[in-house]
């Protein structure tokens, strides 16, 4: 990902260890809209899921 800044393993650990931050949101939701498109079975499909399910919760706890 050329000139992309954002660092997805810190960016998911972050996830994991903190409170899931309204920026933590919008870069989730960045990278997703980067791999969209990822086919099925590849490290992108993969991170894809889990950012769907981090998107989720943040959206159930704080857009409702």
């Amino acid at each position: 990902m050329a000139g992309c800044t954002l660092n997805y393993e810190s960016m998911m650990n972050r996830m994991m260890e903190t409170l899931f931050t309204e920026d933590d949101y919008r870069d989730a939701l960045k990278r997703f809209l980067e791999i969209c498109d990822a086919e099925e079975d590849t490290p992108e499909a993969n991170e894809l899921e889990k950012l769907m399910y981090w998107l989720q919760i943040y959206e159930q706890d704080n857009c409702s």
